[in-house]
């Protein structure tokens, strides 16, 4: 007898026990938490890093103490760092050979070489602005120079990474030359890639 009321009272402690469980369908409210795991970190490209382009030009000589005119063609090379979506440093490098003449009949070949560092902004619309200062050589007297540039990336670029960008720009320089030339301005349009 002592034996079956202690097992009576086991079973009615256990059913106790279930009894006081809550039932997830009639409260769902009371079922236990589903473990959800936590959102990865979002992983973002960087924009940040060495960029180089290429272009070629065609352009226009002029002005100066001896009234210089002629027709250039050239290349132009970029080399520099992309510091994030909108700016960048490049050293901009410029060699062209064409025909000149001075105000006084005199006329012949010659060639330009100009290298500056130039800051660039580049606007939501693919539109880029720049400007810097450097140093050029007009065929044999050179001095300091300096450059502005407003182009147009007309392809948007929807890779992730580096990708070439074609470019058309519109490249002005003005050149203090020294030996009596005084000041000559350049004005070029190129078109070429960069790739950044």
């Amino acid at each position: 007898m002592r034996r079956f009321s202690l097992v009576v009272l086991c079973l009615a402690s256990t059913s106790s026990v279930a009894l006081a469980q809550p039932d997830p369908a009639s409260d769902p409210a009371a079922a236990p938490a589903a473990s959800v795991p936590a959102p990865e970190p979002a992983v973002t490209a960087s924009t940040s890093g060495l960029r180089n382009g290429f272009s070629l030009s065609a352009g226009q000589e002029f002005g100066g103490d001896r009234d210089i005119s002629g027709m250039m063609f050239g290349v132009d090379w970029r080399i520099g760092w992309r510091m994030n979506e909108a700016v960048s440093v490049h050293l901009h490098s410029h060699l062209s050979f064409g025909s000149a003449k001075e105000g006084n009949g005199a006329s012949g070949g010659t060639g330009t070489f100009a290298s500056a560092l130039v800051g660039e902004y580049t606007l939501p619309m693919r539109v880029f602005l720049g400007g810097g200062v450097g140093y050029g050589v007009l065929n044999n007297p050179s001095g300091l120079l300096i450059e502005a540039r407003a182009g147009y990336y007309p392809f948007e670029n929807k890779s992730a990474g580096k990708a070439r960008r074609l470019n058309v720009a519109l490249d002005y320089r003005s050149y203090f030359a020294n030996q009596g030339y005084g000041r000559v301005d350049h004005v070029a349009l190129s078109l070429g890639y960069d790739r950044f």
